[in-house]
């Protein structure tokens, strides 16, 4: 499915739809005034049901912020699904902060909004619904005995041996080290287990323009689960800022911040659980591994807090 074809879908279907944004997994169209219309190019009409439940259980938590609300799913005549959606009020916190790349004060209250919507999800309690939604287009890894180390373990272990040839030319020791991490994910006692997103980036934080208070939260089902939220919080640091100069900076702002609140709980899992994700999602963007993102992965995967897990430190 591409931009024609999902425009035409839209037409097909009787919505006048105008573009709105592309991304990973869906075209967006506006559709109305308070609505919005997703062309899957990933999910399937199972899988988006799946968000569907899921969306209606969160919103029963009632968030300081809104969520998302799928009201209706159709499947188009070349099998795409289509899901018409609640417009979430905001702007993506990712524009204000992009637009004063500078502004070091603004960039702080970006911070804090984030990690305000992390620690508001991580309030929510574990969800059924959560438990049945796919991860990175693999059928929903829960089963009786499963823990979320368990889970997480099985998700490293089917993402490496996919992409194993690439990351073998680029990771050292890449062998050694998804054996020890997958042995380490599989102990892990997690104490709690809550919701996670799994990619709460500024792109996904919808703010009040003015003063930055998170407004909604977007875009779940990457790698939205039953879990450990810390993992959440840990995702959150890498992710903030990924590719400028200030990268680094901005991460080791992010993590005091959290040690502050959970202490040795989010330092003993933060190197875990930040080389579970670039192993995960190494070639989530690019199948031959040829984009940005895989080359940050790979950078995670040779610092020396990797290796220092792979060394048994």
């Amino acid at each position: 499915m591409d931009l024609e074809g999902a425009h035409e879908a839209l037409h097909q279907l009787g919505f006048r739809p105008q573009f709105v944004a592309a991304g990973m997994e869906s075209f967006v169209f506006d559709i109305g005034s308070t609505m919005l219309a997703k062309v899957w190019i990933t999910k399937g009409p199972l899988e988006v049901q799946q968000l569907h439940a899921f969306y209606l259980e969160l919103r029963e938590r009632q968030l300081p912020f809104a969520t998302p609300k799928i009201s209706e799913v159709f499947e188009t005549h070349a099998g795409s699904s289509v899901s018409i959606e609640e417009r979430l009020i905001g702007v993506p916190l990712k524009d204000l902060l992009d637009s004063e790349p500078d502004n070091e004060m603004l960039n702080e209250q970006g911070m804090k909004a984030v990690v305000s919507v992390v620690e508001a999800l991580n309030a929510v309690v574990d969800l059924p619904a959560a438990r049945e939604l796919p991860l990175l287009g693999h059928p929903s890894l829960w089963t009786g005995n499963s823990t979320w180390g368990t889970v997480l373990g099985e998700l490293v272990t089917l993402r490496v041996n996919r992409y194993r040839t690439t990351l073998e030319r680029s990771v050292s020791d890449l062998g050694k080290k998804v054996t020890r991490i997958v042995s380490l994910l599989k102990s892990l006692n997690v104490s709690r287990r809550g919701v996670i997103h799994g990619d709460i980036c500024t792109q996904n934080v919808l703010v009040d323009e003015a003063t930055l208070t998170p407004k909604g939260l977007i875009d779940f089902g990457f790698l939205t689960t039953s879990a450990d939220p810390l993992f959440d919080a840990v995702i959150s640091t890498l992710i903030f800022d990924m590719y400028s100069p200030c990268a680094h900076e901005a991460r080791r702002s992010l993590r005091d911040i959290y040690l502050k609140k959970w202490g040795e709980q989010f330092t003993d899992v933060y190197p875990l659980y930040k080389a579970a994700y670039a192993l995960v999602t190494s070639n989530a963007y690019s199948e031959e591994g040829e984009d940005g993102h895989f080359q940050w992965c790979v950078d995670v995967l040779n610092d020396q807090e990797t290796d220092a897990i792979a060394a048994g430190a």
